[in-house]
C-alpha cells in the first residue's frame, strides 16, 4: 500500500504520545504503526469501521527501534466486552496473539519497516464485532512484544473461548518472564455504526445506562465467567457472548 509523505509525517509525529488507553497497563508511549488494508490507525483513539478490521492488520515498527535480530509478538485486546451476568464490570477479550514477527525488508516512507510472521497462533485473529445495542464504542488495543528466546505457547491454549475471556496482561507478562511492550496502538469501533466510521481521534467517550460503564479508564478485567466454546463458531459466539447479559 502506498502512502503520501504528508501521512507519514502525521502519523510518525505522534510517536511520543501515549499510545494505549488512559488508565491503561502498561502504559505505551512508542506508536506501533497498524494498517487495514487501506485504513491505517494514524492517531491513538481513532474511530474505525468494523469492516475495516474484518482482517488481521499489518504492523510496522520505527525502523531506528527495529533490531534486524529481535522476534516481536503481536497482542490485541478488546477491553469493553459487555458484562457477564450479575456483574457490572466490563471484561477483556483477547483477539490475537502472533508470534513469530521479524523485520521484514519493506519500509514505509522510510521511517518505519514492516514486520512479518509466518506463523497463525497461538490465538488466530479474531475481527472486532461489537453489538449492536452496545451503548459505548469498543477500545481494541495493540501490543507489540519482544519475543524471548525460549517463548512456547502451545496452540490449543486459546482453543477454548474461555481462554481468552478476561485476558490479563500483566499476569500472562509475568508468567512468560515478557519485557514492556515495544509499542502500541489502539482504535475504537463501534457497533451502533456499521459502515462509516466516525472522525473520533479520542479514547473517552460517553455512554448509556446499560451497562453501567463508559469509556473510562480501564481498571481490569471481572472475575472469571465460566464460558466453554471452541474454535468452530467463534465470530457467532461473540455477537451472542456480548448479548446475554444485555
Amino acid at each position: 500500500m502506498l502512502l503520501s509523505a504528508s501521512t507519514v509525517a502525521i502519523t510518525f509525529a505522534s510517536l511520543v504520545l501515549a499510545q494505549a488507553p488512559p488508565g491503561f497497563q502498561p502504559a505505551v508511549n512508542n506508536k506501533l504503526e497498524v494498517i487495514f488494508r487501506s485504513t491505517m490507525v494514524n492517531q491513538a483513539g481513532q474511530q474505525i469501521a468494523k469492516d475495516a478490521a474484518s482482517a488481521q492488520p499489518q504492523l510496522a515498527l520505527s525502523s531506528a527501534m527495529m533490531s534486524k535480530t529481535d522476534t516481536y509478538m503481536f497482542v490485541m485486546l478488546d477491553l469493553d466486552v459487555p458484562p457477564a451476568a450479575n456483574s457490572n464490570q466490563r471484561r477483556v477479550l483477547l483477539h490475537c496473539m502472533n508470534t513469530g514477527f521479524k523485520a521484514s525488508n519493506q519500509e514505509i516512507g522510510g521511517a518505519a519497516t514492516l514486520l512479518s510472521s509466518s506463523d497463525t497462533g497461538p490465538a488466530a485473529y479474531i475481527p472486532p464485532n461489537p453489538p449492536a445495542v452496545d451503548t459505548i464504542a469498543h477500545r481494541y488495543v495493540e501490543l507489540l512484544f519482544q519475543q524471548p528466546a525460549n517463548f512456547s505457547i502451545a496452540q490449543s491454549t486459546f482453543a477454548e473461548m474461555s481462554a481468552r475471556i478476561n485476558f490479563d496482561t500483566q499476569a500472562f507478562m509475568t508468567q512468560h518472564g515478557l519485557k514492556a511492550p515495544v509499542a502500541a496502538n489502539f482504535f475504537l469501533v463501534d457497533g451502533r455504526t456499521n459502515s462509516t466510521a466516525a472522525a473520533n481521534p479520542t479514547g473517552t467517550g460517553s455512554g448509556g445506562s446499560r451497562p453501567t460503564s463508559s469509556l473510562e479508564p480501564f481498571s481490569g478485567a471481572a472475575d472469571r465467567p465460566s464460558v466453554s466454546f471452541g474454535t468452530a463458531g467463534q465470530l457467532v459466539w461473540l455477537t451472542l457472548f456480548a448479548l446475554f447479559a444485555l
